[in-house]
């Protein structure tokens, strides 16, 4: 029994000085975010709050698995709550810039005050855990949700933190399940687990992003570079468009119009997709639309399959159907309906 308890102490306070570490790390995680001037500044607010929240849960995890201070223990859960929502604001601030907090960004206070009030009038118990592990996965599928990175950068970064999110949430649940086995906190193996790798991650993380490399350097810096790169091909791709009139082109395809621009096929397909939000041929098919309108205006009596070869469209079936998918009408209602009669052509 002594040598048991010897040893448990003992790994006790081995795991609680890993805590202690990884706290320390964490902290100086969220000092470094804080005060950096790059950027997207809030974005870098709202993860320094992450961390800063790490730093205060696994101090009062180490005092759990001590049995000290019940009082400052009593808010770990609290913190956990806070921990997605917190997540969440930063990858919103990350995808836009511009978007600052407003009074409707104070519903997310709503879970964690949930909590409170549940522990004042309930006693501790698994409920509290289910709490965590379902506002981490709720929240993972929200940020997929709701949150648009403009850029692939970007999108890669929120996939990456859904998958934190989610991961939180199953080593949440497998502690969860340790705890109604009746282990105590301070034996839990998948806490051990998490310890251990969340320490080797904040080690890499720190280091890398002190030294301006690694996965939040590379991420932001390809969210700014990207943003800036994706404004300027769509500038050179608009003015193309307009001057040079390549959509005339039946043959068109997004690698011949990298070409024309001296442009890589995947930046140009990128800039579409992302600053247009369609793909590449209904893109081109969209300003081969505006031209037939046109025509069809300034020369009604012509005969549609006319304007249809002029407008860049080789089959008539085509040119139907992408008509009426852009403007919701085919191209003889639409002429009906702008042309005066006396002047349509017959179809």
């Amino acid at each position: 029994m002594i040598l048991d308890r010897a040893a448990r102490r003992f790994y006790q306070g081995r795991m609680t000085s890993v805590l202690h570490i990884s706290a320390a790390l964490s902290a100086i995680m969220a000092l470094y975010l804080a005060n950096l001037r790059s950027e997207p500044r809030l974005a870098h607010r709202w993860l320094a709050a992450v961390f800063a929240l790490f730093a205060a849960q696994h101090l009062l995890t180490s005092l759990a698995i001590l049995d000290l201070s019940p009082a400052l223990v009593w808010w770990r859960p609290v913190l956990a709550m806070l921990l997605p929502p917190a997540i969440f604001l930063h990858l919103r601030a990350a995808s836009r810039p511009d978007a600052g907090l407003t009074p409707r960004d104070m519903v997310h206070l709503a879970p964690p005050a949930g909590l409170i009030v549940g522990r004042l009038f309930l006693a501790d118990g698994p409920y509290l855990d289910a709490a965590i592990i379902a506002s981490l996965v709720l929240y993972a599928g929200y940020v997929l949700i709701s949150v648009q990175a403009p850029t692939p950068a970007g999108r890669r970064w929120k996939f990456m933190v859904c998958g934190w999110l989610v991961l939180m949430a199953v080593a949440d649940l497998l502690v969860m399940i340790e705890l109604l086995g009746g282990e105590g906190l301070g034996h839990s193996l998948t806490l051990v687990i998490m310890i251990a790798g969340f320490f080797i991650f904040l080690v890499y993380f720190l280091l890398t992003s002190l030294h301006q490399s690694g996965p939040l350097s590379w991420i932001m810096t390809r969210i700014r570079r990207d943003t800036a790169g994706a404004d300027a091909v769509k500038t050179r791709l608009e003015q193309h468009m307009t001057d040079v009139r390549p959509w005339l082109d039946p043959e068109l395809t997004v690698a011949r119009l990298a070409r024309q621009l001296g442009l890589p096929q995947r930046s140009v397909s990128e800039t579409v997709n992302d600053q247009f939000a369609m793909s590449v041929s209904r893109w081109i098919n969209g300003w081969r639309i505006v031209e037939a309108q046109r025509l069809i205006q300034a020369t009604p009596e012509r005969p549609l399959v006319e304007l249809m070869l002029d407008c860049g469209f080789q089959t008539r079936s085509n040119f139907n159907k992408t008509f009426k998918d852009l403007t919701g009408e085919t191209p003889s209602a639409w002429r009906r309906r702008n042309c005066t009669p006396a002047s349509a052509a017959p179809e």
